[in-house]
Parts: C-alpha cells; structure tokens; sequence
C-alpha cells in the first residue's frame, strides 16, 4: 500500500513539474487538443477558423467574450437545442438556481466541454 502511494505520488510530481516546466508546450498541446475536438462547432465555424489548430490562427480570429457575446448560444442550449453550438460534445448540466449570469464549470478537468450554471 505504501509504495503503491509512493509511485502515485512520483508520478503526481513528474505531471507538476512537466507542466510548470514546459507551460508554452502544454499550453500549445491542450489547446490544439480542444481545437481538433471541436472544429466542427457553430461557434469556430462562424468565426472562420475552418479546422485550424495552431495557437495563432485561433489568437487571430477569437478575442476575448463576455457571457452577452454568447447569451444566445446559451439560451439555445438551454432551450433544448443539441447541435454542436459552444462544444462537440453534450453540455452535461444547466442549472439556474438563481437570476445571475450562468457560469460555465468543467464536471471533469481533462474535459473540453463545460456545465452551464444559471
């Protein structure tokens, strides 16, 4: 049991340092994962990134959003619509206990797909 917990805690330490190390190229890595994933979305297409997954052509066609620039993305996702609007994958929950802005909340780290919270 020890040593089982020792070698999950070697490897935990090689993630930490191997992502804090080499952030550019995690950084690179993980965001052409999620690209690749969601070429096809409403949201990419519209904005003409056309499958590209290099961290340039997406810093060139998608700026930094507020929660209005994709109000109606939203609504329709709530509404029922399951098209791949913001991400390939369903949106797990949408949840509104409450009138303010919905947060967007990942139910799983390694997921690129997120919860809506209303």
């Amino acid at each position: 049991m020890e040593r089982n917990m020792a070698e999950e805690n070697k490897k935990n330490l090689v993630f930490i340092e191997e992502v804090t190390t080499n952030v550019d190229e995690v950084q690179n890595r993980v965001l052409h994962e999620i690209l690749t994933r969601n070429a096809n979305v409403e949201y990419l297409q519209c904005l003409n990134l056309n499958g590209r997954t290099e961290r340039e052509a997406f810093k060139k066609v998608v700026l930094v959003i507020t929660y209005e620039d994709i109000q109606s993305d939203i609504n329709r996702i709530a509404n029922g619509d399951r098209s791949p609007i913001l991400c390939s994958q369903p949106i797990f929950s949408l949840i509104s206990p409450t009138n303010v802005v919905p947060l967007l909340v990942s139910r799983n780290p390694m997921s690129t797909c997120w919860d809506i919270y209303y």
